[in-house]
Order: C-alpha cells, then sequence, then structure tokens
C-alpha cells in the first residue's frame, strides 16, 4: 500500500509538474519498467485522476500521452477558494467593483514589497528570478524558472488561487505586475499561457 500511494503521489506531482507524459516517459522518471508503469497508470485512471490521449508522433502510430484529469488536478489545493470568492462577493455587493479591484491591487503591492524585501542584494536576474520561483513554490505555486531555446520560461504549474482568479482576472493582473517588478520593469515579460484561458499552467517568457 506504501508503494502504490508513493507512485500515485510520485505520479500526479510528474504531470502536474511537466504536463502530458508518454509510458515511456514516466517509467523513466520513477524508475520503473513499463510493464510495471502501466500496471500502475492503469490504477490511477481507474480512480479518475489521469487519462490518457493519443496523439500524432511523425509517420508513425499515433503515441498515447497521460495527463492529469480535473479530479487529478482537484489534489493539489486551491487555498481556501470558496472563502475568498465568498468574500469577494459580499465586498463588490456592498462596496462596488472598484473597491475590490483597489483591493485587490493593495494587497498585489503587499506582496511585491514582501517578495523585493526577500530579493534584496540578489542582482544577477537569473538567480534573482530562480529564488523567486523558490519562494512562490513554497507557497504552492510549483513554480520553475526553466531555459529553452529561445530565452527563460517563469512557470507555475499550480495556482493554489484558481477559484479566486476565476472569479476576479483583477488577482491575475495584481500577480502580473509582482512579477514584473520582480524580473525588473527594464526587461520585457509576456504571459504564454494562462491557467484562466485553459491551459494546464501560467508560463511567461522573460527576454534576458
Amino acid at each position: 500500500m506504501e508503494n502504490r500511494l508513493h507512485f500515485r503521489e510520485r505520479c500526479l506531482g510528474l504531470l502536474k509538474n511537466n504536463g502530458p507524459q508518454t509510458l515511456l516517459d514516466l517509467a523513466a522518471a520513477l524508475k520503473l519498467t513499463v510493464e510495471g508503469a502501466r500496471f500502475q497508470i492503469r490504477r490511477l485512471e481507474a480512480e479518475g485522476l489521469v487519462r490518457s490521449e493519443a496523439q500524432p508522433s511523425g509517420r508513425g502510430r499515433p503515441q498515447q500521452f497521460w495527463s492529469l484529469t480535473q479530479l487529478g488536478e482537484s489534489r493539489f489545493p486551491d487555498t481556501h477558494a470558496s472563502l475568498t470568492v465568498r468574500l469577494m462577493e459580499v465586498m463588490k455587493e456592498t462596496l462596488g467593483e472598484q473597491a475590490v479591484s483597489q483591493v485587490i491591487s493593495v494587497d498585489g503591492d503587499h506582496s511585491t514589497r514582501r517578495y523585493l524585501q526577500a530579493l534584496e542584494g540578489i542582482t544577477d536576474p537569473v538567480t534573482r528570478i530562480t529564488r523567486f520561483a523558490a519562494i512562490r513554490s513554497t507557497e504552492g505555486y510549483m513554480a520553475q524558472f526553466i531555459q529553452d531555446d529561445l530565452s527563460y520560461i517563469f512557470v507555475e504549474n499550480h495556482c493554489p488561487i484558481n477559484v479566486a482568479a476565476h472569479a476576479n482576472p483583477a488577482i491575475c493582473c495584481a500577480e502580473f505586475k509582482t512579477l514584473k517588478a520582480v524580473v525588473g520593469e527594464e526587461i520585457p515579460v509576456n504571459r504564454i499561457e494562462y491557467i484562466v484561458a485553459g491551459n494546464r499552467r501560467c508560463a511567461y517568457r522573460v527576454h534576458l
């Protein structure tokens, strides 16, 4: 039972961090045989936590990629989601939309100052954003700062305030403003993936 639970959490975490994976990918990452990985992933599928989808692969047969279902996504917590949304709705009804946006903006400014204080003295942008990603990960965002062929990407594989962000897009605007302040206003940043728009993660291209 312990091994099964260990596999479950590692597999769900892998799919959350890296997106859809083939059976071979999962077997290699989890240090299992392909048959062992297949047996375990089928169990997760039976529980409704993962699903597979065939995707074209060159001239060969389509490959099966495994990803999280909505139930699987729900295994990653959404911090105080229902309470936050309810409070925002009450504020909107009593104080108006503008007041809610103002509160979100002020809260975002407080968060920005907190991050800037934690990063004080770190001037190298790569080191700075890598450290910021580590801080965000401790807050549940499963953040990464990675380099690809074009430049760098700041990724948040999970949004612990997802429900609240769907309820009020001003939250995402405040989050983006914070990222810009951390990266540096002189460095171009643009969003390339967005959970609220239906993507599996939020990702930002950082042009260093």
